[in-house]
């Protein structure tokens, strides 16, 4: 018979379902129970321990959940670096600098990520190391490191992964990394990233210059207007050109007003509004027409938002 709190040893199914359970049972049995659960012969025991310890947070989690980190099932590798992050752990602190230089690349990608919501200046220097890395989700995690931190000396790093990385995904990421502040790099990063070959490097691009409103951009958000043909960008770009008011684009953002897709008309209608030019009016007048109420509404209200001044 077994003993209150521990998990039988012959079905793998009834020990993960003793796992899930173990949070019932009072905190120092759970805990126990879990931290066996760790070394259990089988995957799917070993990542639902990873998963049920986050319950317990403390640092009597950290060792064993960063061990796991190089467990030879993806899956439990997953879990516990899930749970490494969600927890937020301050512990972290005093011991993430034995992992981050590990020779698994999951594991230094893990670990970055579990100390950036941290903000560990120290860490900075893990992560400028790691935007060379030969792993991409290791140059992802140091970007988000970065970009996290939000401090300025790092602004031309994070611009340059954000033009210059082999990855996409990189580059989109550093994209919106540099976002936090207008500079001469980030601006001229940002504009350069509508020319990006991936669209959503592009997209990224026009939110990062909305949120900078880097007024300079505005010939080259028209000219990105004219050329785009994912719909989701050019409601980006839309965004933009509204943040930035440029008054120039005016008839090339009247036209998106016939755009097929709805959610573009919409972000058409909002941007002339924010412009103000009068010269819109009679665009947003037939807009009154649209097919789609909230294109409908949006156009009224920029008529008024327009006339009002």
């Amino acid at each position: 018979m077994e003993a209150k709190g521990s998990a039988p040893s012959n079905d793998s199914d009834v020990r993960r379902l003793a796992v899930i359970n173990a949070l019932e049972l009072d905190e120092p049995e759970a805990l126990a129970l879990i931290l066996e659960s760790f070394g259990d012969e089988e995957a799917v025991v070993r990542a639902e321990a990873a998963r049920a310890i986050a319950e317990i947070p403390g640092p009597h989690m950290l060792v064993p959940l960063l061990g796991l980190l190089e467990d030879p099932d993806e899956a439990v590798r997953r879990a516990a670096a899930d749970t490494l992050a969600e927890c937020n752990q301050e512990y972290l602190r005093d011991i993430y600098e034995t992992w981050i230089v590990s020779d698994k690349p999951f594991t230094r990608a893990a670990v970055l990520r579990a100390v950036r919501p941290l903000k560990i200046e120290g860490a900075a220097r893990y992560a400028l190391l790691g935007l060379k890395d030969a792993s991409i989700p290791v140059r992802i995690e140091s970007v988000g490191v970065l970009g996290y931190l939000q401090d300025p000396s790092y602004l031309k790093d994070l611009a340059q992964m954000a033009l210059q990385d082999k990855s996409p995904d990189v580059r989109r990421i550093a994209m919106g990394a540099i976002s936090y502040r207008l500079t001469p790099e980030t601006a001229a990063a940002a504009i350069a990233g509508l020319k990006d070959a991936a669209w959503q490097v592009r997209e990224e691009a026009a939110a990062s210059i909305a949120k900078l409103k880097a007024t300079d951009a505005g010939a080259a958000l028209v000219q990105g207007l004219g050329k785009e043909t994912y719909w989701q960008v050019i409601a980006k770009i839309l965004v933009a050109l509204g943040r930035i008011r440029y008054a120039n684009a005016v008839q090339a953002v009247a036209e998106m007003l016939s755009y097929s897709v709805s959610n573009v008309r919409k972000e058409a209608a909002i941007c002339l509004g924010e412009i103000g030019d009068a010269r819109a009016l009679p665009w947003l007048k037939e807009a009154l027409l649209d097919r789609d109420p909230d294109v409908k509404k949006l156009a009224a209200w920029a008529i008024t938002k327009i006339e009002l001044g």
